[in-house]
């Protein structure tokens, strides 16, 4: 192989070399900014989780607190008709709200705590009235209530009335039932 044999084949070898670099480094660069961005990803994750551990104190302090403010009922009685009934229809009666249909869903456990689902599906009342009735749901001493879904619509038949639907949800905690009166 003489010398210029020599550096044309350099010549080729560069050629090829830049080639094969030149269809390589988009890709890489590509593959690099992925990676790069799934790392930051990472870090904000990491973080986020950081910041709600960190929360973890306060936050079952203010668990401690509303346990304690909870209503709990032994295991096994029946609650629907016992308590949270009447206590929702007490409540719409004193606030001339009129509950005419209601259904009463499954008990949920979610940890230590029940959730009960009482479904008003045909109500009327005055907006003064529902806004009573509602504030006094949140707020009612003893219970633990919140209106999850709500939808209202002018009465047309009574001018100045108001209709629809709404869900409350009562929470409480369930303790062993014991042979002894509660």
């Amino acid at each position: 192989m003489t010398e210029r044999d020599k550096k044309l084949l350099v010549v080729f070898a560069f050629v090829v070399a830049l080639g094969i670099l030149g269809i390589w480094l988009p890709k890489a660069r590509v593959a690099w900014t992925m990676a790069k961005e799934g790392v930051q990803r990472g870090q904000l994750q990491l973080a986020r989780e950081r910041a709600v551990v960190s929360l973890r104190p306060e936050l079952e302090a203010q668990y401690a607190q509303l346990r304690s403010a909870m209503p709990s009922f032994p295991e096994g009685v029946a609650l629907d008709i016992t308590h949270w009934l009447p206590l929702v229809d007490n409540l719409a009666t004193a606030n001339n709200v009129s509950i005419v249909r209601r259904a009463v869903g499954a008990e949920t456990t979610h940890g230590t705590v029940t959730e009960l689902p009482i479904r008003c599906t045909d109500w009327q009342g005055r907006l003064d009235s529902l806004v009573d009735f509602l504030y006094q749901v949140e707020n009612q001493a003893g219970a633990m209530m919140d209106v999850r879904a709500i939808s209202i619509s002018p009465d047309t038949k009574n001018p100045g009335m108001l209709k629809g639907t709404f869900t409350i949800n009562c929470a409480y905690t369930r303790r062993a039932a014991t042979t002894d009166e509660d």
